[in-house]
């Protein structure tokens, strides 16, 4: 058995992502918010910053259960990929958009100026990508920028990943950020 990690800050288009790969490689997904919810690993609800606080212990051992009760591959979706265990694990991919676009879609989908900007943030810095290279290696994290691309697009790229030894590609939008002399306007200080 083996996992197919698709993470991601909200608004890079994971649940999208990993349902059409699921339809084309025929494998199910698993959504680590649907876990943490039906293993009781919800805290409480973070009224200011409008989110679940998950039990990070209760998490891994329900995704440990998860992997112990399955032998059939499938795919994990989520915002905890550092989370999930390693050893299961055939690919980790973690989505990217660039600031400006992922605003906008957290705009679209109704979220307050406070969440957006923290998500935003957490974009421009890179968490999802920098938990995800602490729990797996720089070599195994492989980043696709979903800015301006389909989902089959990224579909596409994903099944490519998967069958090649192609060395992972990383994007950094502090760097891109910082040379149009604009970082600022996206990290608070």
């Amino acid at each position: 058995m083996s996992v197919i990690v698709i993470g991601g800050n909200p608004g890079t288009g994971k649940t999208m992502i990993a349902a059409e790969l699921s339809k084309k490689l025929e494998l199910p997904v698993v959504q680590l918010g649907t876990i943490a919810e039906e293993n009781g690993c919800i805290r409480e609800h973070d009224d200011q910053r409008s989110s679940n606080v998950i039990d990070e212990d209760c998490l891994v051992e329900a995704i440990h259960n998860l992997f112990y009760e399955n032998d059939e591959d499938f795919i994990i979706e989520g915002h905890y990929v550092d989370l999930v265990p390693s050893r299961k694990v055939k690919e980790i991919i973690i989505l990217r958009t660039h600031p400006d676009v992922l605003r906008e879609r957290l705009l679209e989908r109704g979220y307050d100026k406070a969440k957006v900007n923290e998500n935003v943030e957490a974009e421009v810095m890179g968490v999802c990508q920098m938990d995800a290279i602490f729990s797996f290696g720089e070599d195994a994290v492989y980043e696709i920028d979903t800015t301006s691309i389909s989902v089959d697009e990224c579909v596409n790229t994903i099944i490519e990943i998967l069958g090649s030894n192609k060395k992972p590609e990383h994007i950094d939008w502090m760097d891109l950020l910082e040379e149009q002399g604009i970082l600022e306007d996206y990290i608070s200080l």
